[in-house]
């Protein structure tokens, strides 16, 4: 028997090798990460026979809600300033695509007026819809 206490040692975590897995961790899950535009409208497009066919060179997009509130590139416009905007790019290249998107319930004034001031403005009014089905 011994008159020297053995001292027992505490138990501990040693986070050195933890933050350095965890950061190499994130660094993989940044790079690997698909950053995209997640702004989202709440809206259904109607079904159609020919939808699905992506078209070339996607020009702006209109939405217009159940509401009759209109989106430009997911922002929500005015409809006074979605017309200025439309005459100017109509005025600045002729024939641009503008995709319009319209939720299956929107009243049909709001969707044909869209594709009216677009043809006016020069522009070349594209109406989306969702393929049967879905």
């Amino acid at each position: 028997m011994s008159l020297y206490r053995r001292r027992r040692r505490r138990p501990e975590i040693n986070v050195v090798p933890l933050v350095d897995v965890m950061t190499v961790l994130i660094f993989f899950f940044l790079m690997t990460m698909h950053f995209e535009d997640m702004r989202a409208l709440a809206i259904t497009p109607p079904a159609a026979e020919s939808a699905g066919r992506e078209s070339e060179g996607r020009g702006a997009v209109v939405a217009v809600t159940r509401e009759g509130k209109f989106f430009l590139n997911g922002e929500e416009i005015a409809k006074e300033k979605l017309l200025e905007w439309m005459r100017q790019e109509g005025a600045e290249e002729k024939g641009k695509t503008v995709l319009i998107v319209a939720d299956e319930e929107t009243v049909t004034k709001d969707t044909v007026f869209l594709l009216d001031q677009a043809s006016q403005a020069h522009l070349t009014p594209r109406l989306v819809t969702r393929p049967s089905g879905q």
